[in-house]
């Protein structure tokens, strides 16, 4: 029983993760192009991995948290849910700053960078602050709807969320790269 469940509450879920990653995709191929700046190129898949690794990571927080009892899926304070949520929002930050000093000296070695070393590091952290904030809500909002519905959290939150922390992360990227250039 718990195996046709678990296909029921599934499948559905994955077709719709689907049809996202392919309109991702999409947006991906007619963001950027292989004539664009190198540095981003090479960021872009470090920072749609970070936010999707901040997004599950929180979200099995909340699942295992409303599977003990430990909280109600409600929007309510509580201590746990805004000091996991801060902590894991500022380790995603530290990540991208990382992310935007391996951009620049990547884009170093394949040639002379079109963006300077402070521009990088802004575009890293810029993009993963949006893409982060919005993600790490879109988990705990996933985890909450998906429990007060009798559904099982851990087959919903992780595949949407890092497929929409995907989406969101190329959205950001491209926003915040036409505001610094």
């Amino acid at each position: 029983m718990k195996i046709r469940r678990a296909m029921l509450e599934s499948v559905p879920v994955l077709m719709l993760v689907t049809c996202i990653s392919v309109f991702t995709g999409f947006i991906l191929n007619t963001t950027f192009s292989l004539g664009d700046i190198i540095g981003i190129l090479v960021m872009t898949p470090a920072l749609l991995s970070t936010g999707g690794n901040v997004g599950t990571s929180y979200g099995a927080r909340i699942t295992t948290s409303l599977h003990s009892g430990l909280i109600e899926p409600r929007f309510k304070r509580v201590r746990m849910i805004y000091i996991n949520f801060f902590a894991i929002y500022i380790t995603g930050i530290l990540v991208t700053v990382l992310i935007g000093f391996v951009g620049f000296f990547i884009s170093i070695l394949i040639g002379p960078p079109t963006l300077s070393l402070a521009q990088y590091i802004i575009l890293a952290v810029s993009a993963g602050a949006i893409d982060f904030i919005i993600v790490l809500f879109l988990s705990l909002s996933t985890a909450f709807i998906s429990f007060r519905h009798g559904l099982d959290p851990d087959n919903i939150v992780a595949p949407i969320v890092t497929t929409l922390a995907d989406l969101i992360g190329i959205c950001s990227i491209y926003l915040i790269l036409n505001l610094i250039i």
